[in-house]
């Protein structure tokens, strides 16, 4: 594509460290790696105009694209295992781990419809003879090796290495959609959810857990998944204490992972409490530039009480259970949400997990959007109290202010307005515009004007003379609806519509913050189980149920 990443993006702020003892057997052989750590610097992959390469176009401007966090990795007997780099000098071989990206293809089969959703779904169908690639997010550990994959060939060919690892990711409300990075609180209340799909792999994932801040701490679920297989060593999931995982088994990796958290005791969790000591240690260890079997005893000693002191501070990322203590807790300002996968024991064993379709519901008042008002005479921006709300239902669905959607969906686009008390009972027209443009990154946009309540589209010059109305002199009320579109949308791309009015003396007063659609076109691959039209055809009867 022209657009979106090309290949996977890696997640950001990726150290390791070796000759450590990650496993507490006094033996310092062993190499910790992590990625990420802390709620300051995001995790995910960096925005390819920010590094420059342009295979990595990871798209940091779609809804909640950016999230936190930190993955650790602790692998054993491998330090003194070594590779040579370009220049010929001797390096450490287990600097990363396997996989560790968001893979190429956003939103996994957009447009498709799968009866084993969500096994094997990250994975989407190309249209252009490309075969598969996927849209999920990846901490592949290691996996079964090969020469596709170094890293695990050479973990599988090492009989004494063992791993285990830790991570969390977290999104922050800043980042919340439908209103909710504008709430004054948000909270949780008896039809609240946390969800995470897993799609592909969960080889040696001894347990999920979700994750919540509230106010200034974190909070882990008491509720957790655990892993299980049955007299046909097939792997299951099944959740303990509040949570739910439907889990298709049978040799398939699909499976949901829900919680509402009113059903769940928490703990305190403090994950990134020596986030800056963590740099300052490393740092030190990096410049002792420490060989082994060069080192004094002093050096040694040194090296050693320091990658302890590191260990100690990382390790902060991974929960202890059975040092916990849980308490029903009451959740009144969330301030981030996310997930935790953990395996504690250190085996010589395939650890890899890949998911995506993150989601959380909850509940809090949606602040109404700012008005932008302006003198069309001098384009002047004008004072106003003015107020608006509005939202996107698609296949009869919640109404909400930005939403991925299909060609074939049906969607339905509505506005309240509350007006400005020095506007009631004046003659005004209601407008409605939207902005077109191929992918949320373009910088050219096509802007149309709906008239004649949006039975008339056409293309728009940015010129506010030329606004034709989509209702006619009407008289503002205090409270104003607008219906602004009811049917589908065929121009696939980034949409944002904006509605508001324009009073007899000119001024036009319209809502700052846009409804917006991310449209995808109609998947037809051939591989599809059923076609997406069909599969949407009694959404809305059932909504109406």
């Amino acid at each position: 594509p022209l657009h979106g990443k090309l290949l996977p993006g890696g997640y950001q702020g990726k150290h390791s460290i070796q000759y450590q003892d990650v496993n507490d057997d006094s033996v310092y052989n062993d190499a910790l790696i992590w990625y990420g750590f802390g709620l300051n610097d995001p995790l995910n992959p960096a925005l390819y105009r920010d590094t420059g390469k342009q295979q990595h176009r990871y798209r940091v401007d779609y809804p909640s694209a950016q999230f936190y966090g930190g993955i650790v990795a602790r692998f054993t007997n491998v330090s003194h295992i070594t590779e040579k780099d370009r220049k010929g000098n001797k390096i450490p071989f287990f600097r990363g781990i396997q996989q560790s990206t968001v893979q190429p293809t956003e939103g996994g089969r957009p447009c498709s419809y799968s009866t084993n959703s969500p096994h094997d779904t990250g994975r989407a169908w190309s249209s252009e003879g490309f075969g598969t690639s996927w849209g999920d997010m990846t901490v592949m550990i290691v996996n079964d090796g090969g020469e596709c994959c170094p890293i695990s060939d050479k973990f599988q060919k090492t009989k004494k290495a063992e791993v285990n690892f830790t991570s969390v990711f977290l999104w922050k409300k800043e980042d919340f959609i439908n209103g909710g990075g504008t709430a004054e609180k948000i909270t949780f209340d008896k039809i609240s959810k946390l969800s995470v799909d897993v799609t592909r792999f969960r080889k040696n994932v001894e347990e999920s857990r979700f994750v919540v801040q509230d106010g200034n701490q974190l909070w882990i679920s008491e509720g957790q998944t655990k892993a299980i297989y049955d007299e046909n060593d097939d792997l299951f999931w099944v959740g303990e204490k509040g949570i739910n995982v439907n889990d298709l088994g049978k040799g398939k990796m699909g499976a949901i992972v829900e919680l509402n958290p009113l059903n769940s005791r928490w703990a305190i969790y403090t994950p990134f409490s020596g986030e800056d000591q963590i740099q300052t240690l490393f740092e030190e260890l990096e410049q002792m530039a420490f060989n082994p079997k060069k080192a004094t005893e002093s050096e040694t000693q040194l090296y050693q009480e320091k990658s302890d002191k590191l260990l100690d501070e990382i390790n902060q990322i991974e929960f202890k259970p059975t040092k916990a203590t849980f308490v029903e807790h009451h959740f009144e300002d969330v301030q981030a949400v996310g997930i935790y996968f953990a395996t504690y024991p250190f085996a010589h064993e395939t650890t890899q997990l890949v998911f995506d379709n993150f989601q959380a519901y909850a509940t809090g008042t949606i602040a109404q959007g700012k008005a932008v008002a302006i003198n069309p005479q001098d384009d002047s921006l004008v004072n106003t109290s003015t107020q608006f709300t509005g939202g996107i239902s698609v296949n009869c669905g919640p109404y909400e202010q930005i939403v991925t959607q299909c060609v074939p969906d049906k969607i339905d686009i509505r506005g309240n307005i509350t007006v400005d008390h020095a506007h009631v009972d004046k003659r005004a027209d209601i407008l409605v515009v939207a902005a077109h443009k191929p992918y949320i990154e373009a910088e050219d946009e096509q802007f149309y004007v709906l008239g004649k309540k949006g039975t008339v589209v056409e293309p728009w010059d940015g010129n506010m003379a030329n606004l034709k109305a989509f209702q006619e002199n009407i008289l503002l009320e205090p409270e104003h609806s607008v219906q602004m579109y009811t049917g589908q949308l065929q121009l696939p791309g980034f949409i944002r519509f904006f509605f508001g009015y324009r009073l007899q003396n000119g001024t036009i007063v319209y809502n700052e913050k846009s409804l917006d659609i991310i449209l995808n076109p109609e998947n037809t691959h051939s591989s599809n189980q059923l076609p997406y039209t069909k599969s949407i055809k009694n959404l809305c009867q059932a909504a109406k149920r």
